[in-house]
């Protein structure tokens, strides 16, 4: 269960938004607990590496370790100090650690975060050291300060500048060399979390780490906390261990000195900035180039200069030219082809509302979960979100016999999947990324609610993505999927539930979802969301990227270390006349473009992901968050590239996807209509027409990643539809696209000059650059500045796994004011541990079968009342039928009789084995008026028995009154139904049992298909 940091803005707003009156003692106690100013012997200031409890994490570097070669030749662009002296004019220089792979060189690397007061005041005492070493070894020690979690470069290096003076060194201008870590694959490659910051890596000429520690002000919460005396301690501590391997390498060394050049980053030199070495002239601009399309309006023209802030310039097709172009007429595309047709592939979900091929088909499910086969070697694996029973569809072996379907969701659904709207793998399998640290196969959902515990709790708006690892054949034990009672979900006769791997909370009411497929974070977990709630208005939502950077992973509650970034100018829209919708999200590999369908607006956007820049922290404006401390990073930007009308006059468009050759965008309308666009264009290629066909709710589309084929679903006939071209007649069914050859040639000329000129990345036709950020560097007092404890029902932060219960969370277990407005908060439940509680929607919360009662395992799970385990002993002597229950603790003896109640529903899990299945039947009745055929033919067949997986019992008033678990040759377990007043003791299993025979007096029913068999009413 994920649990929720409540801090003083969050309460503020949930006050404002949900009229709660929090007055009750043990609440409060349970959301704020007190924060000691300093504790650093106990608030994970340990410089172990690898960190306790990580030792077989590969990702974690360690002295000893060489930094590998993609860490090492990674370029990272400097913010400070700027170069403004080199011939090609390049603002910002970048650097790569293997340029400091020379001979006699030491490397000195800090990870510092912008809210943390203990880095602010660490970082002034390392820049004097960096300047003085540097200056003093002529420049054969270089030193990086690595800046994350928002904020400006300039404002950061103000900070430590005067901070170095003010501590007694001379001013720092050349050093340190200050990253900003932007995608924090520095941080994740070097210093992986949760190793402490403010921290320091010594490299040596080989790049090999000989130093690691921990800063002397880790664990103070206020900068003056740590005083002058402490601070300059860093100085002591780095200058030992930076001598100590500069003297080794030294002593060594068969080189001729080094002087300062050699260190030397592409592009600079280590003196002063020239403010007017930048002062050169602007060149005049080019010719207009060829309008952007060949038909219709003509789109757009550009043209650009050289040594100016504002390098490119566009402009409509002149009317005189747009007026002698044709029309665009549609063409035809493959998926479509001449004529079409659907198929049908699943039916009977429940409101699907997006759908998403699993990468790596089998590595769910395996072959054979909770009860029943499957078969990963034949066919895809699509998987299916449904709104209103909150859960996934998995369709396995799509389209081939063996094709079969099993639904599967959170124990929480309530909280991680309530009103699931959207899902999204990670599908990029051959990234380079550390085996510990990659996410492939990952998948997060986005949920339409905002936070209401499915209609049963005054919203409170806490709510956002939730992930999920879906490996559970390579990573046995990881608990990826759990049973009832949150073991491990690995007896293939277990009903298995997801156990989310992370959530984060800043996007309620959430209707899309897409994964980026960049390579430059270490972990891969970035996925962008469309915020419905976005401007706190609730007039538009707004784009959020979310990075989970690395995932806390099953069992843990600790949300610490995550990026949330929002893009207030990307103004989105839901479709205000339907409760349920979906909107399309995906992210184009190469052009690095994300296409948002934006249905209350009817048009497609598009933005340029790599853009936009930090332009203040969101702690402030949007104060309902994850986590407060300031590895957690949670910002506005700005400046973003987007094109809001990349296309427009769409009815309610919905689901988005791309070809597989990324040059076709598909999008969906509500109402029917599929249409192919160029993705060069905009222009519609071909559209098709579903609506007569009845398909009038289309929700999300997807592409086969082996056969190119599209697929979609339709909320409201409960569907998973496939379009088949039953025509692509040759030389008929073309296209071509409608961008101009000529502007695409000019694009690329201009692109390649201007960027060479004022460096890479600078030249767009989307971007304004007249935009400006005034980015500061958030307040201090907006973070929790220790790790003393989660902040939430423990102070553990894996109070998941661990024994024993919290006492405030225990005093929850009482509380019965579960009332619409009632002072409880349905996060403390779960935040406390409770699988089950009264106050939970539906069944407690629980997932037991009808008329099942359920009891809590703190921190683990839940029980229910009417599900028993079924095993098989067998001895020389004797063999048996073995029933246990879990929830009242209890394996009841062979002879035993379990009394049944109606209108419950029982879950009999088999755990016999291929050769003992398991049935129910009823009691033949030897009395003159039911004959032993009669009785009989009512019995479930033992050669159709269940041996691995459940049974499900319904009673009801047709239930005859005695009934009996059988499997051949042994004494069968008595069931009686409540209001029975006697039933046979024993039935006799007559006939040949030496070769496991079937008994010849009962009438078999046919074989079932699966071994997970249901019955209900057969009576």
């Amino acid at each position: 269960v994920h649990l929720f940091r409540y801090d003083g803005n969050n309460i503020r707003a949930l006050l404002r938004r949900t009229k709660m009156h929090l007055s009750n003692a043990l609440l409060l106690s349970l959301l704020f607990p007190p924060t000691p100013t300093s504790a650093q012997t106990n608030v994970g200031c340990d410089a172990t590496c690898p960190p306790l409890g990580f030792e077989s994490d590969s990702s974690h570097i360690c002295p000893g370790t060489v930094i590998d070669a993609t860490t090492a030749t990674r370029q990272h662009a400097i913010c400070h100090p700027l170069d403004t002296t080199n011939n090609n004019n390049v603002v910002n220089n970048k650097l790569s650690f293997s340029s400091f792979q020379k001979p006699g060189h030491v490397t000195v690397i800090a990870n510092y975060y912008t809210g943390c007061e203990a880095g602010r005041r660490e970082s002034g005492v390392y820049a004097g050291i960096a300047q003085r070493i540097h200056d003093d070894t002529a420049g054969k020690v270089t030193f990086v300060s690595s800046l994350k979690g928002g904020g400006d470069c300039s404002f950061w290096a103000g900070f430590y500048v005067d901070d170095a003076v003010v501590m007694g060194f001379t001013r720092p201008s050349t050093m340190p060399l200050t990253v900003s870590d932007e995608s924090y694959d520095l941080r994740d490659a070097l210093f992986t979390a949760p190793y402490p910051h403010p921290s320091y890596m010594v490299l040596d000429e080989n790049l090999e780490v000989k130093y690691k520690s921990v800063g002397p002000c880790c664990g103070y919460s206020r900068y003056y906390d740590c005083t002058d005396d402490v601070a300059l301690g860093l100085d002591k501590m780095l200058t030992e261990q930076i001598t100590k391997v500069y003297n080794e390498q030294l002593a060594t060394s068969q080189t001729v000195p080094t002087t300062a050049s050699d260190t030397d980053v592409e592009g600079s030199d280590d003196s002063p900035p020239n403010e007017n070495a930048n002062a050169c002239q602007s060149t005049t601009y080019s010719q207009w180039s060829a309008c952007s399309k060949t038909c219709g309006d003509g789109g757009i023209q550009f043209r650009h200069r050289l040594h100016s802030d504002t390098p490119v310039e566009t402009q409509p097709c002149p009317v005189d030219v747009a007026s002698t172009l044709p029309s665009c007429e549609e063409q035809c595309v493959s998926e479509f082809g001449n004529e079409f047709d659907v198929t049908v592939i699943a039916s009977d979900l429940d409101s699907p509302r997006d759908l998403a091929f699993h990468p790596t088909p089998g590595v769910h499910l395996g072959s054979v979960s909770e009860g029943r086969s499957f078969h990963p070697e034949q066919g895809e694996e699509l998987w299916v979100a449904n709104g209103l029973n909150h859960s996934v569809s998995i369709i396995a072996s799509l389209g081939t016999e063996d094709q079969t379907t099993i639904s599967r969701r959170d124990r929480g659904y309530y909280h991680y999947m309530n009103n699931i709207t959207a899902l999204a793998f990670n599908t990029v399998g051959n990234s380079g990324r550390n085996a510990d640290q990659d996410t492939f196969n990952y998948f997060a959902v986005c949920n339409d609610n905002r936070n209401d515990y499915v209609g049963s709790k005054e919203p409170n708006y806490f709510m956002g993505p939730t992930l999920y690892d879906t490996d559970t054949v390579n990573k046995p034990g990881r608990k990826n999927t759990v049973n009832r009672a949150g073991e491990d979900c690995s007896d293939p006769s277990d009903q298995c539930f997801f156990l989310h791997a992370d959530m984060l909370h800043e996007s309620p009411a959430c209707i899309g979802i897409a994964h980026d497929p960049e390579v430059e974070t270490a972990y891969g977990t970035v996925y962008w969301a469309f915020d419905t709630t976005g401007d706190n208005s609730g007039d538009e939502g707004q784009l959020v990227k979310f990075d989970f950077s690395q995932p806390h992973g099953p069992g843990s509650m600790d949300h610490s270390v995550a990026v949330v970034r929002r893009y207030p100018e990307v103004k989105l829209y839901r479709d205000e006349n339907h409760a349920h919708g979906h909107a399309g999200m995906v992210v184009h590999p190469t052009k690095r473009i994300l296409y948002v369908a934006n249905p209350g607006r009817g048009s497609v956007v598009a933005v340029h992901v790599d853009t936009g820049r930090y332009s203040r922290t969101a702690r402030e404006e949007y104060p309902i968050f994850s986590n407060r401390l300031p590895s957690f990073e949670y910002s506005v930007y700005e400046c973003v590239e987007q094109d809001a009308d990349f296309a427009s006059g769409l009815d309610n468009p919905s689901g988005l996807a791309l070809s597989l050759d990324g040059t076709k965008l598909f999008v969906a309308e509500r109402a029917g209509r599929i249409m192919a666009l160029d993705v060069e264009s905009g222009f519609v290629l071909q559209t098709i027409n579903l609506s007569p066909l009845g398909y009038t709710s289309i929700g999300g589309l997807t592409i086969s990643p082996k056969t190119g084929d599209l697929y979609f679903v339709d909320m409201d006939s409960n569907q998973v539809v496939r379009i088949d071209a039953t025509s692509v007649r040759t030389g008929e069914c073309i296209y071509q696209s409608h961008a101009d050859s000529l502007f695409l040639s000019a694009l690329e000329i201009a692109q390649s000059e201007v960027d060479l000129d004022c460096g890479e990345d600078t030249f767009s036709l989307m971007r304004d650059y007249t935009c400006q950020v005034d980015g500061t560097i958030p307040n201090g007092t907006l973070f929790e500045q220790v790790h003393t404890d989660s902040g939430y029902a423990s102070d553990n932060p894996d109070v998941q796994s661990m024994a024993g219960m919290d006492e405030a969370a225990a005093l929850l277990a009482n509380r019965t004011d579960c009332e619409y407005e009632s002072e409880l908060n349905f996060d403390a439940l779960l935040l406390g541990g409770y699988y089950c509680h009264v106050c939970l929607p539906y069944n407690h919360g629980s997932s037991c079968d009808a008329g099942g009662t359920c009891a809590n395992i703190q921190w683990q799970g839940f029980t229910c009342d009417n599900e028993y385990y079924v095993d098989f002993e067998s001895s020389a002597n004797d063999s048996s039928l073995v029933l246990s229950s879990l929830h009242h603790d209890q394996t009841y003896p062979k002879n035993s009789m379990l009394e049944l109640s109606r209108g419950v529903t029982y879950r009999f899990t088999v755990r016999t084995g291929p050769m003992q299945p398991v049935s129910i039947v009823t009691s033949p009745d030897f009395s003159s008026e039911i004959s032993l055929q009669e009785s009989s033919a009512k019995s479930l067949s033992l050669d159709g028995g269940v041996t691995n997986g459940p049974i499900l019992l319904t009673v009801d008033d047709a239930t005859p009154d005695c009934l009996y678990l059988t499997t051949p040759c042994t004494e069968p377990i008595m069931l009686m139904v409540e209001g029975a007043t006697k039933c046979t003791s024993s039935v006799s299993m007559r006939g040949d049992c030496s070769d496991n025979n079937e008994p010849d007096d009962i009438a078999l029913l046919p074989v079932a298909k699966s071994s997970a068999q249901c019955i209900s009413s057969i009576w």
